[in-house]
């Protein structure tokens, strides 16, 4: 899909919240949204002076706003970004929908902690290894504890933007025993660009979780999509 031409959207004369309108509906993601109402009607929509919306301190961001915080405070970062490094970096990324998706379960300080990684000098971002995407996971079931095992490498499923990680207990993997396998144990998602979990689910194949993922940001259904 073509990139929207804002220099055009902005001589034609239309307002901030046309250009909004008429941009999202040539497919234009919220990322390049916001870069074209900053260099085109000097929109800034994050104020970097306001501690309020400070990626540094997410506890204070209502989670309505920790998607445009999280991408506006990117913007910030990197003021001579063009336009065009704007959108390679969301076309890689995928980023305004899952800081979206992340900002609708309230999980603020996920949305924005990707900012951790992102370059001092350019637009660009420290994607997390295979290694550092199972520890996230190993994390989550306390592997540590002893009790649950993330399962070997043959059974990880890759993707461009991550990993998902299947897990039993360590009596099953180590023995065989059937008596012993865990249930309900759901495969996790682990995203390398915004380093966030998602626990998906049992009920479907990882397919359909992955497809949710990939259209939407999220592996489960959510409310505003």
């Amino acid at each position: 899909m073509a990139a929207v031409d804002f220099a055009h959207l902005h001589s034609r004369g239309l307002r901030p919240d046309e250009a909004v309108l008429e941009a999202a509906s040539e497919g234009a993601s919220r990322l390049e949204i916001m870069k074209g109402l900053w260099d085109h009607w000097n929109v800034n929509l994050v104020q970097p002076d306001n501690p309020s919306t400070d990626p540094a301190g997410y506890p204070t961001v209502v989670a309505r706003d920790a998607a445009n915080v999280a991408l506006g405070a990117l913007l910030i970062k990197y003021p001579k970004a063009t336009a065009a490094e704007v959108a390679a970096f969301e076309a890689v990324t995928d980023m305004s929908q899952k800081v979206h998706a992340l900002a609708m379960e309230n999980r603020v300080a996920d949305a924005i902690a990707f900012h951790e990684r992102l370059a001092e000098d350019r637009l660009a971002l420290r994607t997390l290894s295979a290694d550092e995407c199972r520890e996230i996971a190993a994390a989550h079931i306390d592997e540590a504890g002893g009790v649950l095992r993330i399962q070997d490498d043959s059974s990880t499923l890759r993707y461009s933007w991550g990993f998902i990680f299947l897990y039993q207990s360590v009596a099953y993997l180590d023995t065989g025993d059937f008596s012993q396998m865990v249930a309900g144990n759901s495969p996790l998602l682990v995203d390398r660009f915004t380093g966030a979990l998602w626990v998906t689910g049992t009920a479907e194949r990882p397919d359909f979780y992955v497809e949710n993922y990939e259209r939407t940001g999220s592996p489960n259904p959510i409310l505003d999509a």
